[in-house]
């Protein structure tokens, strides 16, 4: 809709005080071109309407309707209703090729928030007082480089476009570079140009001759517009990064090039910069920081100092909705860095952006808690900024946690227990020992538990089954869904002076005879002294995962008298240990409540632990037992411990 120019020119100098004409080097002009993270993709929030200044001025290349129809909400594919974008309380009309406030939306009525927003305001608000910004965006979501080419702009917008994209290009006279040109030669008339932005590439992803394309785009504007001989920047904004999955990251390496071909050019970091689920355009504050990085470097090629940057947290890993992954690491001097995790088979590559950070995307089979570590140059390393530590003496992993509310180590709202640390003096090692102790909700009341003995696995430490295991988290949630009896438990480290010999030896069950002192002489005799916790066999439980399943079978044949519930994860004891140490194994076997063995069936001790059940099968011996696929795994141990803990003290 056109308006009365009276209307228009009293709105004009009320707002901008520009007189006509009247060309002022103090008001810095900026072309906005792209494509849909330019246009706008992420819905204008309340704080983007406010504390705009009035210095921060909008030439609309296109009409803004005086009745605007108001947007219907957005229903995602799941049902979620988005909200609309933000509204103005008395939204104002726009007529292209004249000066308005710049509130949102700045590319065309229906559009949303833009890097151009924060662009100007950031400018407007660490420049000087007697400096405006004025800003022009022609954006058309998904469009390719050419519609900026003069050669090829028609055409592409009448002929090689999309039907979907056909009514935005129109917008533009089907020819967006010219519209940009015509609103451009009006905006010089009362400034001058200071920059070009462009914020493009998805649609091109990965194309080589998009840097020479862009090129043909900066030196026509340069050429159409008089601005030969100035020096004129073009700040590229990279596309989502790596970093956060980004789908066509890999063109950010093609962006890269372009200060190659255009010395002015500088690319815009997009690093860390939040994105929407689809993972090619920004979310809200996404674009709110990408603007403001577009803002920072123009600032320094003004000579002005640029603002401290915002100081977001280094993610070592982003958690996509649709389940993938993606893992960083912060190492700007390494050669090569590569992911090693349970979650992918084999070492996965990892790539580096321009900020020095490597990332690789993996997607899970399905929900769990996994480790997870990188190879930096060679070496081993955790990741930085993640707290999830892996308790081992020997690797070095992290830990993420895919969030999932049917798992039992996803902590809920229920009552919780009490984890506790503390040591106590070994009479039989000659030593203080360290000690972790889980006491269920409501421990505090008076009641005596029976209690559970719980060993971790070869190098883990007494912290690893509460770190790694989740058995607080996991007997919470049993306890409060009545499948398990409260219980004390009791997690010793496992670790004996002799070391850990290979378990197909004579030399293992020396160490297992040591910790089983360990355990009876020491441990429960501490709990007893010092927790409320039940005495005699039926209230005693002893498991182990791996090394500490195979001192769990040796203490527990060892001390029918002690334990009645046995439960044994990924681990065995030899027919020639068995033959040695208990030739009445059958006699001693019987008096156990529960004689439970689990395994995966691809883990390195299936066929030991196989050989164990068939030695009891040969002597008539019951046992319960559980496969599940997978291998030697932190994964299966959980899964055995939450079936295992249920069949206690029943």
């Amino acid at each position: 809709m056109k308006f009365r120019h009276f209307a228009a020119a009293a709105l004009l100098a009320a707002m901008t005080g520009l007189g006509a004409n009247a060309q002022d080097p103090d008001f810095h002009i900026y072309l906005c071109i792209g494509q849909s993270n330019m246009e706008g993709n992420a819905r204008v929030q309340q704080q983007d309407l406010e504390g705009i200044s009035d210095r921060f001025l909008l030439m609309p290349a296109v009409d803004f309707p005086e009745n605007e129809p108001e947007q219907k909400p957005f229903v995602l594919p799941n049902g979620r209703t988005m909200p609309v974008n933000a509204r103005p309380e008395n939204p104002q009309p726009k007529e292209m090729g004249k000066w308005y406030k710049a509130v949102p939306p700045l590319c065309r009525p229906g559009t949303g928030l833009t890097p151009v927003d924060y662009f100007g305001r950031t400018l407007t608000e660490n420049l000087p007082d007697n400096v405006r910004v004025g800003v022009i965006n022609v954006a058309i979501g998904g469009c390719s480089i050419d519609a900026f080419i003069p050669e090829k702009a028609e055409d592409y917008a009448l002929n090689e476009s999309p039907a979907w994209m056909k009514s935005m290009l129109a917008a533009y006279g089907n020819n967006p570079y010219k519209r940009l040109i015509e609103i451009a030669r009006i905006a010089q008339k009362d400034g001058v140009i200071k920059g070009i932005l462009i914020h493009q590439g998805e649609t091109n992803n990965g194309d080589p001759m998009w840097p020479s394309n862009v090129k043909k785009v900066y030196d026509s504007i340069i050429r159409d517009l008089g601005l030969e001989g100035q020096v004129i920047p073009l700040l590229l904004g990279e596309v989502v990064n790596n970093d956060r999955g980004g789908t066509c990251a890999a063109h950010n390496e093609v962006i890269a090039r372009v200060p190659q071909l255009i010395p002015n050019a500088h690319v815009i970091s997009s690093s860390g910069c939040t994105n929407a689920r689809d993972l090619l355009h920004f979310d809200a504050e996404g674009y709110r920081e990408l603007g403001r990085r577009y803002a920072s470097t123009m600032l320094q090629l003004l000579g002005y100092p640029a603002p401290a940057a915002t100081q977001r947290a280094f993610e070592p890993h982003v958690i996509h909705p649709d389940g993938r992954i993606t893992f960083n690491y912060n190492a700007p001097s390494a050669k090569s860095v590569s992911l090693s995790t349970q979650l992918a088979e084999g070492n996965q590559p990892m790539t580096r952006n321009s900020k020095g950070i490597w990332s690789v995307t993996v997607k899970p089979e399905k929900a769990d808690i996994y480790p997870y570590n990188f190879i930096v140059d060679g070496v081993q390393a955790q990741a930085q900024n993640n707290p999830d530590i892996f308790p081992n003496e020997n690797f070095k992993a992290s830990l993420i946690e895919i969030p999932s509310e049917d798992a039992l180590y996803t902590v809920r709202d229920v009552p919780h227990g009490k984890v506790s640390y503390m040591s106590y003096k070994s009479s039989v090692l000659g030593e203080n020992r360290p000690l972790v102790v889980y006491t269920p909700a409501g421990y505090e009341k008076g009641k005596k538990y029976p209690v559970f003995y719980l060993m971790s696995g070869t190098t883990d430490t007494e912290e690893t089954w509460f770190k790694v295991g989740k058995v607080n988290t996991i007997l919470d949630n049993l306890i409060a869904e009545g499948k398990a009896v409260p219980m004390i438990v009791v997690m010793p480290y496992g670790l004996m002076p002799m070391g850990t010999p290979t378990p197909t030896t004579l030399a293992a069950a020396d160490m297992y005879k040591v910790f089983a002192r360990e355990l009876t002489e020491c441990v429960i005799p501490f709990v007893e002294a010092n927790f409320k916790a039940k005495t005699g066999r039926d209230n005693r439980a002893i498991g182990g995962f791996s090394r500490g399943g195979g001192q769990t079978l040796f203490t527990a044949y060892s001390n029918v008298d002690k334990f009645a519930y046995v439960a044994s994860y990924s681990a065995y004891l030899t027919p020639q240990v068995m033959d040695i140490y208990f030739p009445d194994v059958k006699e001693r076997v019987s008096q156990f409540r529960l004689n439970w063995f689990g395994v995966g069936t691809s883990d390195f001790l299936y066929k030991n632990v196989i050989d164990h059940q068939e030695y009891f099968d040969s002597k008539g011996i019951s046992y319960e037992k559980m496969f599940t696929e997978g291998g030697h795994t932190w994964m299966n141990a959980r899964t055995y411990l939450a079936e295992t803990l249920q069949k206690f003290f029943r």
